[in-house]
């Protein structure tokens, strides 16, 4: 059985991952375009798989200690993998949303775009 403050962990990083995911779905519902539906989806899942992968960790650590055995060791580096996993997609989808919108350009997405000159008052 696991301690009061490894469930309420459990529970908070739970409850943590099913608001960003259903962050996700609305934004992928309410966004008119593509670049904005990607960018809410791409961010508020990450942040909730993320939570949900941290609340199997701890639900892993939390059993491993109190009872022992080898499939929650298992289960730990399962969801540590499923992690880097995750990071590594977020940062390929990161690379492929910045090069469709800024056309593969170095530094196209620091530099402000070029202001035209102000006209004079005579016309010229």
């Amino acid at each position: 059985m696991s301690s009061l403050m490894a469930d309420l962990v459990i529970w908070a990083l739970l409850f943590v991952g099913t608001v960003f995911s259903a962050v996700s779905l609305m934004g992928l519902l309410i966004f008119p375009d593509t670049r904005s539906r990607m960018f809410t989806a791409f961010r508020a899942t990450a942040i909730g798989l993320g939570a949900m992968i941290l609340a199997v960790i701890t639900y892993s650590y939390s059993q491993l200690w109190s009872v022992g055995g080898d499939q929650y060791l298992t289960l730990i580096l399962r969801a540590f993998f499923l992690f880097i996993v995750l990071a590594a997609g977020m940062w390929m989808m990161y690379r492929i949303i910045r090069k469709r919108t800024h056309g593969g350009k170095p530094g196209s997405a620091d530099q402000l775009p070029a202001v035209p000159e102000p006209c004079s008052k005579d016309g010229e």
